[in-house]
């Protein structure tokens, strides 16, 4: 018999074989006869066929070979026309995505080719929203924010597909995996996240029984971690609530409920009872510890390697609170906790969980002094951190990987500058700054560091990411390190919002926003800081600049970092022994800036203020006191090419057509500055029209102003809490998109104040013996110990202006009559404090 024959009867046998049995029962044997008859079909002369017959071989080989399975599925797509042979096309890349997400390893490649087939199917079956939905939660490939995106889509395309009222069981499972995502939200008002993500927990709670079980413990987890979280509100109820919620599901995890699910209540209540804003309680910690011990009991690592992971995370975190209040505790155990968790978290899917347990297992060993070790762990998590922000590239993608970095740069640093490595912790530091505005870096050299040290002055570089602060100061012959046992990171943030983990907010951000309300407590607020600020952090820098050779009247460079800079540093103060009040400013001027590279980058603007001025004069018609501020830039500028954008004139079009023509660009208006979205922080022009930041920037290149003066409220302030990028706002704005130096607000000023101010910086400037850092230091001497008989005569000299400054000053010198004529209306800091210079010069 001919081969072909013998061919088709062996064929013929295997497909009656396969009609006869009971393939429910025997699936491996129906995939074994498919497999075998397709082997007899010609790919080349029945592709069809050929095709049909890998597509069912892989439908019952699933569940026994899925990796065969997957070839086979291959295979038929090969021949699957998306449009001709769509049912069976579909079938094939659901079949992959599926099967791929239960196989290991699991690597980013795999879950990328699982997203890609599985987003084939998904229009034809909707169900499988369910598994693109996990798939972006853990996807380290492409940017987080896009990745959040997709994950909420699928989540609330799954949700459609649950009938509420007839399965509110499933309905309130998927609602919860979906209130999880929306507090995922990159980059997003933390506070307004959190409110949607308890809503919808609490919408699921409200269908549910105690009996529904694994998932009504799971909604009670969801709320009290809502609660743990939760500001604005009154703080102790939201304890209350989140430790309530924490033992309702602890209470319910017994019986028939598994081990892992009464694990994971046990981590819950441990974490609700170490909220933040507690006062530290070591025997709670130990609590939290035993709790700990007991989840770790029930769980396989093995089957459940996600949740070990979280309980040895949390006990390396518990020992870490008691070694930073020194309590005793055993770092060694510390670190092996850490390492169990590192060994159970896949490196390439989670790096950013891998940096957070690294990170504490560094602070840890800090604590103890162990300084060698700690470095190590920190230049694993930047690794980590770095990694993940490679892919970043949507803006609220870097910025979620940027928090990321939170404050691990300046830990190594410190642990460097404990090691005596001064220069390399420069560069770590610098490493951890600027995050947002580049994504790579040449290594700095020690030499071009020393280039931007202003001529007989010093950099002065911060560092309060531990218990003891430091501060380190590079001349140009030398690098030392002022250590301030007392002014770390715990007392800054009792300085700024009253504590490392306060309750409820208070010092210098409380009184800021109340500043209306309680306007004198603002006044002393502003004092009371610059006197502790003077006492605790400039006295011991100003003994070792003395050592230094550093003379009075020299510039000083000031880089914050860790949230110093929403204070106004250059105005501390303190008393001589005849108890008359001395300020900073009064010894030396002080420059602010994000970093070296950006002092290193562009051009230095020196000798560039002759040039074209753009003037945005009071375009929203409602500051007077602007009209008598832009006659002075007027008459101390003169001479210059003048863009001039006065009232209705000065539209968004109109300004971002002119400021790429301006070597000084001086903005005389209103601004808002949005702490959650700085990149949306605006100025606000004609018609009360807002140029956000993000809008402004593109503008500015190829060339930007060598000055920019912004003559409005708050454009100095900063987003300080979640980034090491404490810049980031309108100066370092203006300063990465290649401006020279810019001249900013901290707080809300009072318009005769600025007015004032800012017609004086000009007068120095143009006299052209004075670079802006030392005509601004000019500025706010003389506004302070100006007398009302002194602005009397300044305001002669403006009396025959035309309108509206003309009748305006008049009335101005009507009120100044009211007061003695040595009085000094501005010499509260209140009032020129809030002024800083930024940049280059």
């Amino acid at each position: 018999m001919p081969v072909h024959e013998q061919d088709r009867e062996r064929f013929n046998s295997l497909m009656r074989e396969y009609d006869e049995i009971d393939k429910s029962q025997h699936p491996q044997k129906a995939a074994s006869l498919l497999e075998e008859a397709g082997s007899f079909v010609d790919r080349e002369a029945e592709p069809e066929k050929w095709a049909a017959f890998r597509s069912m071989y892989a439908q019952y080989a699933e569940n026994l070979a899925p990796v065969s399975a997957i070839a086979a599925y291959r295979d038929a797509l090969t021949v699957w026309d998306r449009v001709k042979h769509y049912d069976s096309w579909v079938a094939c890349h659901s079949g992959i995505g599926s099967l791929m997400m239960n196989l290991q390893p699991f690597g980013p490649n795999e879950l990328d080719e699982a997203v890609m087939h599985l987003e084939s199917a998904v229009a034809a079956q909707p169900f499988l929203s369910s598994m693109l939905a996990v798939l972006y939660r853990f996807r380290s490939a492409g940017d987080p924010h896009e990745n959040w995106e997709k994950r909420v889509f699928h989540l609330r395309q799954a949700l459609l597909l649950i009938d509420r009222d007839d399965d509110r069981r499933n309905w309130a499972f998927a609602n919860n995996e979906l209130a999880i995502a929306i507090g995922d939200e990159p980059d997003a008002d933390f506070g307004l996240v959190l409110e949607e993500r308890l809503r919808l927990h609490l919408e699921s709670f409200g269908l549910l029984e105690i009996t529904d079980g694994v998932t009504w413990i799971d909604t009670c987890i969801g709320i009290s971690e809502c609660y743990l979280f939760r500001g604005g509100t009154d703080d102790r109820e939201n304890q209350e609530q989140a430790e309530r919620y924490a033992r309702l599901a602890l209470d319910a995890a017994v019986g028939d409920v598994s081990a892992p699910v009464r694990a994971e209540a046990l981590l819950n209540l441990a974490k609700t009872m170490m909220a933040p804003g507690r006062i530290f309680d070591a025997d709670r910690v130990r609590k939290c510890l035993a709790f700990c011990d007991e989840s770790a009991t029930l769980i396989d690592p093995v089957r459940s390697p996600a949740l070990m992971a979280s309980v040895e995370s949390f006990r390396a975190n518990a020992l870490l609170k008691l070694a930073q209040h020194g309590e005793p505790c055993d770092t060694d155990r510390l670190a092996a906790h850490a390492e169990v968790a590192l060994s159970l978290i896949p490196g390439a899917e989670h790096l950013s969980d891998r940096r957070s347990v690294l990170q504490v297992a560094g602070e840890g060993l800090l604590a103890a002094g162990r300084f060698e070790r700690a470095a190590g762990y920190f230049r694993q998590a930047l690794e980590a951190a770095e990694s993940s922000l490679l892919v970043a590239e949507s803006r609220e993608g870097r910025m979620q990987r940027i928090w990321e970095f939170r404050d691990t740069s300046a830990l190594l640093s410190w642990a460097l500058l404990k090691l005596g490595d001064n220069e390399n912790a420069l560069f770590v530091l610098e490493q951890g700054k600027s995050r947002f505005w580049r994504t790579g870096d040449e290594p700095l050299a020690v030499d071009s560091i020393r280039s931007i040290v202003p001529r007989g002055g010093a950099l002065l570089v911060s560092n309060f990411s531990c218990r003891e602060g430091a501060v380190i100061i590079v001349t140009a012959e030398r690098i030392e390190v002022v250590w301030l046992p007392e002014f770390g990171k715990e007392r800054l943030m009792e300085l700024q919002r009253g504590g490392l983990d306060p309750a409820s907010l208070g010092g210098w951000l409380r009184a800021y926003h109340m500043r209306n309300s309680e306007h004198e407590a603002w006044h002393r607020m502003i004092e009371a800081t610059g006197e502790a600020l003077y006492r605790e952090l400039w006295e011991p820098i100003l003994t070792v600049l003395h050592e230094l050779g550093i003379a009075e009247g020299a510039e000083l460079v000031w880089f914050p970092q860790g949230g110093i800079g929403v204070f106004p540093v250059h105005a501390a103060s303190s008393q001589d022994s005849a108890g008359s009040r001395f300020w900073l400013i009064d010894r030396f001027a002080l420059r602010y800036a994000p970093d070296f590279r950006v002092l290193l980058s562009g051009h230095s603007g020196t000798g560039r203020y002759s040039g074209t001025l753009l003037l945005v004069a009071n375009p929203c018609g409602d500051l007077e006191f602007s009209e008598l501020e832009c006659v002075w830039v007027r008459q101390f500028l003169a001479g210059r090419e003048l863009t001039l954008l006065h009232g209705a004139d000065a539209t968004p079009d109109a300004v971002l057509d002119a400021i790429g023509r301006a070597d000084i660009a001086h903005f005389s208006t209103h601004a808002v500055f949005d702490l959650n979205r700085p990149l949306r922080s605006a100025l606000l022009l004609a018609g009360g029209e807002q140029l956000p930041l993000e809008r402004l920037m593109p503008a500015l290149d190829p060339e930007a102003p060598s000055l920019v003066v912004l003559s409005a409220c708050e454009t100095a302030m900063s987003r300080i809490s979640s980034t090491p990028d404490e810049f980031l706002g309108f100066p370092a704005a203006f300063l990465h998109s290649g401006a020279g130096t810019v001249l900013a607000t901290l707080w809300p000023v009072d318009d005769a104040a600025t007015a004032l101010l800012t017609g004086h910086f000009y007068r120095e400037l143009a006299s052209g013996s004075q670079p802006p850092a030392f005509a601004l230091r000019s500025a706010q001497n003389w506004l302070r110990n100006v007398t009302a008989q002194e602005l009397m005569d300044l305001m002669r000299e403006m009396k025959n202006a035309p309108p509206p400054v003309g009748p305006f000053v008049g009335r101005i010198r009507t009120a100044l009559r009211t007061f003695e004529p040595e009085f000094k209306p501005f010499s509260s800091p209140y009032y020129w404090a809030a002024f800083t210079i930024s940049g280059k010069e």
